[in-house]
């Protein structure tokens, strides 16, 4: 019984420690954009000010700076170690595969059920200089934060009771849940916990976050501007909607779900280390 609520605990204390990291490092973005917005459209100070604050939490969370208090602690719940160029091409190629087919299942399941579309600020009249300054800013903010947030301090905490495939189905599910600020809707949610599977899983098998990091920014990247774009607009086939998005989507998931299982396995042979093994380290100096 203590060796369960020591776990549920943990499991507490991952998802609070998470909340907390994203809320300081994309929840004051949001409030950044809104306020540049409302003040000085013409003028993204916002995008300028953001990197600093990064910057200085990742150097925080890092164990660089003050207080030294604890700075070994948060340096361990940090991993940013160099990987091998095959570990990140395979990384990478896994990633986008695995993103390309998440696109396209958000795409199928909102052309069969209606799911409100995922809350964007409104751009519209907003100077195209702003407009790209927020949104490179957005694609680097948000993967960094939550990288560092779930694959780093969440997996982290979680490794220490739990075995990595364990901790990885744990912090997919509050990656998942940490997103319910979009709505409580299934379809929405499954696409969230997938993708918190293909970071982690990236991740694990690195030993690093950069390469989640990249394939994150690059998940934003195609939902920011292939997929949210379109969600408002798009009709259910039932309502007499085109199918041809719906079949689109099948044929993306047909050949990138494969592709993605394909890399994994060759990314776990780059890292020279067999996948999900509890107190396996991954040799991320492998050679290309």
């Amino acid at each position: 019984m203590s060796t369960l609520a020591a776990k549920l605990g943990l499991v507490v204390l991952s998802g609070a420690a998470a909340l907390a990291i994203t809320a300081i490092g994309q929840g004051l973005w949001g409030l950044m954009v809104v306020a540049n917005l409302k003040l000085t459209p013409a003028l993204p100070w916002a995008a300028v000010l953001m990197p600093m604050v990064l910057a200085a939490l990742v150097a925080f969370l890092a164990g660089h700076g003050w207080p030294r208090w604890g700075a070994a602690a948060r340096r361990g719940l940090l991993p940013l170690g160099p990987v091998s160029a095959r570990a990140w091409a395979w990384s990478l190629i896994a990633g986008a595969a695995g993103v390309f087919a998440a696109a396209a299942l958000w795409t199928v399941m909102a052309s069969i059920v209606r799911v409100p579309p995922n809350a964007l600020p409104d751009m519209r009249g907003v100077p195209a200089l702003t407009l790209g300054a927020f949104l490179v800013v957005s694609v680097i903010a948000a993967p960094l934060t939550e990288e560092v947030a779930f694959r780093g301090y969440a997996m982290g905490l979680l490794r220490r009771r739990f075995s990595p495939a364990a901790a990885l189905v744990i912090t997919s599910a509050l990656f998942a849940a940490a997103h319910l600020t979009q709505g409580l809707y299934a379809p929405k949610l499954l696409v969230y916990f997938l993708a918190g599977l293909v970071f982690g899983l990236v991740a694990l098998r690195t030993g690093s976050l950069l390469p989640a990091m990249v394939v994150h920014a690059l998940a934003d990247l195609v939902f920011f501007t292939l997929v949210w774009p379109n969600d408002a607009r798009r009709r259910l086939i039932g309502e007499g909607g085109s199918a041809d998005s719906v079949l689109a989507g099948l044929v993306v998931m047909a050949v990138c779900l494969p592709l993605c299982a394909y890399a994994f396995v060759r990314l776990g042979r780059a890292t020279r280390t067999p996948i999900l093994v509890p107190g396996a380290a991954p040799a991320v100096l492998a050679s290309a």
